[in-house]
């Protein structure tokens, strides 16, 4: 046996007569359990609605509502591949196939037309050039579970019914969408274009991508890869859309988290010239890197940020762009160091320092002058005249946070669509990958 072999075909044991027979003579059942979420046990006594469960790893027997057992399977569908062919298909059945296929090494499994994945958090040798032509052309059943088997049918589906096909990535931070998109990705691309769309994954990922308590390389916005196919099924082009960038965590982080990769990029990588030309400062005279000069254990920010250059270079951007797109960032960094205070007799706002303001406008560009007077007194349309209207602190720090957002939004969206015309060919028939994005709160969007 290879060592892909070991994690994809798992010893299911179902022809262990022992236990078949210790199954057939116990009622073997699973019962609720705080710490562990079900434990296994088998019901000794039954009296009305309540029943006695001897607990199979304690021995120790507690009273459980019928209501509340859930139905064991027989040994034979041990880390079945399919869930869907379970006798009993329940929570609890569900969640312990997949823990017991997870502690085989055996991360895919298959619930009915789903494709369910345990994040290992290490790599497995299973998504190599070999194990992709193990799936070509097979059908699902033929092999065991795995992302290939899926693109693989979503290709030959797309040719047999001449119909757009997509696969959906779901799941909660850390789940390993972002993995499974690319290697998905990977598969249905090859030659010139598999190689832009890699390179366009780093590049989204420094710019998209930021580090959360459960996640170091989280995805703070949702993707849908389209690639687009020929009658003949050669590929002829690709796109990439994206939606519901979180772009709050440019301005403020929760405690223990990162902004997006590209600040710490920057700051870590950009060379003495660079540094200059960008405006760039220590990470501690930033206010809207909250946490400060966080690091990722076993992460360099610095050979990352080489990284991401070499990417944009792959993808024919230009270094004028490139500049361009990180003068927008440092600009970000330098609108949080504004600070405005309240004049002595009234409420209006303005701004004694005007060295980050200063920062800002060399950086995109725009005269000082006109940009102070637009956030501290704004022209607004009163009837068929404008008028100047004085801010508060409070309005102008609002607006100085909203334009910093706005600005880091509209940035990356632009950058989608310069990575889009490099892979822009002629549309056809296409299969897609849409990458979620799981949020616990929408309002952490605005």
């Amino acid at each position: 046996m290879s060592d892909a072999d070991k994690f994809l075909y798992g010893d299911r044991g179902i022809n262990n007569p022992l236990a078949q027979a210790d199954w057939a003579t116990k009622k073997l059942v699973w019962i609720p359990s705080e710490k562990l979420g079900f434990e296994a046990g088998s019901v000794k006594e039954e009296h009305g609605d309540e029943c006695v469960v001897e607990l199979t790893d304690s021995g120790r027997k507690v009273k459980v509502n019928k209501d509340d057992i859930q139905k064991m399977n027989p040994p034979k569908f041990n880390k079945v591949e399919d869930m869907a062919e379970l006798t009993c298909l329940n929570e609890a059945s569900v969640l312990h196939n997949l823990k017991e296929r997870y502690y085989s090494g055996l991360i895919y499994t298959y619930s009915g037309l789903f494709c369910v994945v345990v994040n290992p958090y290490k790599y497995l040798p299973i998504y190599t050039e070999d194990i992709v032509n193990m799936y070509k052309g097979k059908k699902r059943h033929e092999m065991p579970p795995h992302i290939y088997a899926i693109t693989d049918t979503a290709y030959r589906s797309m040719m047999q019914d001449r119909e757009d096909q997509s696969i959906l990535c779901t799941g909660e931070s850390g789940a390993g969408k972002t993995e499974n998109t690319k290697k998905g990705s990977a598969v249905l691309s090859h030659g010139e274009l598999e190689k832009q769309l890699l390179q366009a994954n780093p590049i989204l990922e420094a710019f998209g991508n930021a580090k959360t308590v459960k996640n170091d390389n989280s995805s703070r916005f949702g993707k849908f890869i389209r690639i687009n196919f020929d009658v003949n099924g050669y590929i002829v082009g690709a796109n990439i859309e994206t939606y519901l960038l979180e772009k709050s965590r440019a301005i403020r982080q929760a405690k223990d988290e990162r902004s997006f990769h590209i600040f710490y990029y920057m700051l870590t990588g950009a060379g003495d010239k660079l540094r200059s030309e960008l405006c760039l400062e220590d990470y501690s005279k930033y206010r809207f890197l909250s946490n400060g000069n966080m690091t990722i254990p076993g992460q360099q920010d610095k050979d990352l940020f080489t990284e991401t250059m070499d990417a944009f270079q792959i993808m024919s951007i230009p270094e004028e762009e490139r500049i361009g797109l990180l003068k927008v960032v440092s600009a970000v960094l330098q609108l949080g160091n504004m600070v405005f205070k309240k004049e002595r007799h009234s409420d209006q706002a303005s701004l004694p320092d005007d060295t980050a303001a200063q920062k800002v406008c060399h950086l995109l560009g725009v005269n000082v002058t006109d940009f102070t007077r637009a956030i501290l007194s704004p022209r607004i349309k009163v009837g068929r005249d404008y008028v100047q209207k004085a801010q508060t602190q409070e309005q102008a720090e609002f607006a100085v946070e909203a334009l910093a957002k706005a600005s880091y939004e509209r940035m990356f969206r632009w950058l989608v669509l310069r990575i889009n015309r490099a892979l822009d060919k002629t549309k056809r028939q296409g299969a897609s990958l849409l990458e979620s994005l799981i949020l616990p709160d929408l309002r952490s969007l605005s």
